[in-house]
C-alpha cells in the first residue's frame, strides 16, 4: 500500500507536463453522462482500480483492471462492454488470488439534447462470468451473479464549461452459486449519482460525484450482514494530453460506516482513446508529417446534434 502515493504523483505529473493539446474531456467518472461517444468512433479504455479498508480485519483490498470498449453506434446512441480482472489481496502476499471478472454490456439512449438540458436511458446486463465463491467480495465488483441495471440519466449544462448530472438507477442483483455452501441470494438496490464538472481549460476537467446506493436487506453478502447504506464521495480529475487521448484520476472515499467497512478509500488511474473507425487511430507521425496540428473542435458539452 505504500505505492500508492507515488503511483498518483506519477498520475499529476503526466497531466502537469502534457503538451499543449486540443481537449475534450466531458465524462464524469461514475455517474453517467448524457454525452455520448460520436457517431462512428469507438472509444478504448484501461483503467485500474484500488480499494482498500484500513482496519477491517474481513475486508481484502480488492485489486481491479478494467479495459473497456464503447461504440457510437448512431447520434445518441452507444453500446458499451467491459472485462474485468480482479485481483484479491495485495501482489506479492502469499493468498493473493486473480479471477477472470463478470462481463457488463450496456446501451445508452440519449432521447432529449438540447443546449441547456439532456435526458437519457441507459440499460446494462452482466454476465456472470467472475468469481461467486468469495464472500467477501461485495455486489459493486464481480461477484459471478447475472445483474441487470436500468438508469435514468439527466444533464444540466449550466454553461459551456459547467455541468450537472444525476442519475438515478435500479439495480437487480443475482443469485451467487456458492459450490458446495447454500446459495446467498443478492438484494436488489437503487442508486443515485449526483455530478457535477467544470472544464477549466481545453485540456482540463475537475469534477466532484458523490454516489449513494441502499440495498432492500442489510445483508449484501455472507460476510457483509449489516451495510446496506452505502454514500461515497469522488473527487475526478481528466485531462487530455493528445487528440482523443484522455487520462484520470480518482480518489473514492467512503463516507457512510456500512461502506467504510468494506473499504475506507478506493484509488483510480486509467484512460480512453476515442477516434473514428472510418480513419483509424491518429499516430503523432501522422502529424509530424502534415507538419501542422489539428483544427480545435468544440467541446462536446457545447456541441449540437
Amino acid at each position: 500500500m505504500n505505492t500508492r502515493p507515488s503511483t498518483f504523483a506519477l498520475a499529476a505529473a503526466v497531466f502537469l507536463l502534457a503538451s499543449t493539446v486540443e481537449a475534450k474531456p466531458y465524462r464524469a467518472m461514475v455517474t453517467r453522462t448524457a454525452e455520448t461517444t460520436r457517431s462512428g468512433n469507438l472509444e478504448l479504455g484501461l483503467r485500474y482500480q484500488g480499494f482498500f479498508a484500513l482496519e477491517s480485519e474481513r475486508s481484502l483490498p480488492y485489486q481491479q483492471l478494467s479495459p473497456s470498449i464503447r461504440w457510437g453506434i448512431l447520434d445518441n446512441l452507444e453500446a458499451n462492454v467491459y472485462f474485468e480482472v480482479l485481483g484479491l489481496g495485495l501482489p506479492g502476499d502469499s493468498d493473493f488470488q486473480l479471477a477472470f471478472g463478470d462481463i457488463p454490456l450496456g446501451l445508452q439512449w440519449t432521447f432529449l439534447e438540447t443546449r441547456p438540458f439532456a435526458l437519457a436511458a441507459y440499460a446494462r446486463v452482466t454476465f456472470p462470468t467472475g468469481p461467486s465463491t468469495e464472500d467477501a467480495i461485495p455486489p459493486s465488483l464481480s461477484d459471478g451473479t447475472w445483474d441487470y441495471e436500468g438508469t435514468l440519466v439527466g444533464e444540466l449544462r449550466v454553461s459551456k464549461d459547467l455541468r450537472f448530472m444525476l442519475n438515478a438507477s435500479y439495480l437487480h442483483q443475482g443469485t451467487r452459486d456458492r459450490g458446495a455452501l447454500a446459495d446467498f441470494d443478492v438484494p436488489d438496490a437503487v442508486q443515485l449519482g449526483l455530478a457535477g464538472t467544470y472544464n477549466i481549460d481545453n485540456l482540463t476537467l475537475v469534477g466532484l460525484e458523490v454516489i449513494g446506493r441502499v440495498y432492500f436487506e442489510r445483508a449484501i453478502t455472507p460476510v457483509w450482514t449489516d451495510n446496506a447504506n452505502q454514500v461515497e464521495i469522488i473527487p475526478v480529475v481528466r485531462r487530455e494530453v493528445y487528440p482523443g487521448l484522455v487520462l484520470e484520476a480518482v480518489a473514492g472515499i467512503a463516507v457512510t460506516p456500512d461502506l467504510s467497512d468494506i473499504y475506507r478509500f478506493r484509488a483510480l488511474i486509467g484512460g480512453t482513446y476515442e477516434f473514428d473507425l472510418a480513419s483509424g487511430p491518429r499516430l503523432p507521425k501522422d502529424d509530424d508529417k502534415n507538419g501542422k496540428k489539428p483544427a480545435p473542435k468544440k467541446k462536446p458539452s457545447t456541441r449540437k446534434r
